[in-house]
């Protein structure tokens, strides 16, 4: 008798196995839905070190003359962040004199290896020298969510608002992986 529940049990879940699988070949070939693994245990350790890079173009209008065009180009300092924590991370690099921008974001490591980037902003000073505290425009970014072993990117214009200046700006691309 119990030969023949054991039987019946496991035809059940060959016939409920077979019905899952129809089920999933008569979708549209159309539907693809791409989601990223979350990380194993051994990837979401306990510690995840982020690092990247940053490309600005910075354009400096002058009265007189050509206007100072600056290309700046550098990595970011490896940051290590431990699971349930957060920190605050800052780059900036300055042009012609006058002008100095800054990207501001913070980092959190979330306990499934993902580290998150909230809080992003870069800011755009411009005054009489490039240590100036006059901020004239600033521009948000969005959450970021970095996956391990993955990167992503983030394109952010800023200009001089507050004076009214557009041809004071950056053209800002951070780069970030986990």
């Amino acid at each position: 008798m119990k030969d023949i529940f054991m039987r019946r049990k496991s035809s059940r879940s060959v016939s409920s196995s077979r019905s899952l699988l129809r089920r999933a070949l008569v979708l549209p070939a159309a539907v693809v839905v791409v989601v990223p693994a979350l990380a194993t245990e051994a990837q979401a350790s306990h510690q995840r070190t982020v690092n990247g890079s940053v490309s600005m173009r910075i354009m400096d209008y002058e009265n007189f003359g050509p206007n100072t065009v600056c290309n700046r180009n550098f990595s970011l300092t490896p940051v290590t962040v431990t699971v349930g924590t957060s920190k605050r991370v800052a780059a900036w690099s300055k042009c012609g004199g006058e002008i100095r921008v800054e990207v501001h974001y913070k980092l959190t490591h979330e306990p499934n290896g993902v580290v998150r980037v909230t809080e992003g902003i870069v800011k755009f000073f411009e005054g009489d020298s490039e240590n100036t505290g006059d901020l004239d425009g600033a521009s948000a970014f969005g959450n970021m969510v970095l996956f391990p072993g993955l990167s992503l990117s983030r394109n952010v214009h800023v200009q001089n608002w507050n004076e009214g200046q557009p041809d004071d700006k950056a053209d800002v691309r951070l780069t970030l992986r986990n």
